[in-house]
């Protein structure tokens, strides 16, 4: 019952999908939920593009799939229109401007860097941060595999280099981190630390190299001192 309380979650919805929320909001006026053909019609595009945006829509909750009547034989034609949430969506989404993540970590990292143990709470941070990523079972994977897996899913768009280092070629706080490398980055190197220790292979030390060369950042796996 908890979970009810307090507003509905604001999903992210892409801009092609936004404009087959508009779309739909402004065909609900024919008065019957609106066809693929119309949508595609009003959309512009392959009528099989409309039909996939909808069908996402739909597992979001934000479309409902309704019958039409047909008023004779074979398959039933479909319409679609908004639910109540899908309506509350499509307005947040046409006059707000969500905050990113990269403003959040900015804000959180000016914030630990005005204070004297600033490297201390973001290694606290990556640590937590590990444990939200974290699988239920510890991964079978080698060292280099697991970094991999893991800088994928958090956008960072690891590669393997000759050297056995990992590029990171994207950075989804990029901003954040240049700002305050000191704090951003060392969130990062421990939240992959971290996962290595709970795999058992916390023999390890990790390294990042913030903006080691153009275009990317480097961390480097290397035997941890005295183990």
């Amino acid at each position: 019952m908890a979970e009810r309380m307090g507003p509905t979650p604001l999903p992210e919805v892409s801009s092609a999908r936004g404009k087959v929320l508009s779309a739909l909001a402004s065909l609900e006026d024919s008065g019957h939920p609106a066809t693929i053909a119309e949508l595609a019609d009003s959309l512009g595009g392959h009528p099989n593009t409309t039909r996939a945006h909808l069908g996402r829509l739909v597992e979001a909750g934000l479309v409902e799939r309704v019958t039409l009547e047909s008023g004779s034989r074979g398959r039933p034609a479909h319409g679609h229109r908004l639910t109540e949430r899908g309506r509350l969506v499509l307005q947040a989404v046409q006059v707000a401007r969500p905050v990113t993540t990269d403003e959040l970590v900015l804000a959180m990292a000016e914030h630990l860097a005005t204070t004297p143990d600033a490297e201390v709470h973001a290694r606290a941070i990556g640590r937590h941060w590990a444990a939200q990523l974290a699988d239920d079972e510890a991964s079978p994977a080698a060292p280099v595999e697991q970094v991999v897996s893991l800088l994928t899913t958090a956008g960072f768009s690891p590669r393997v280099e000759d050297s056995g280092d990992v590029a990171l070629r994207t950075c989804p706080v990029l901003r954040s981190a240049r700002e305050h490398p000191g704090v951003v980055c060392t969130m990062h190197a421990e939240m992959l630390r971290a996962t290595l220790e709970r795999s058992g292979t916390g023999d390890l030390d990790v390294g990042l190299v913030p903006f080691a060369r153009e275009g990317a950042c480097l961390v480097r796996l290397t035997p941890a001192a005295g183990r």
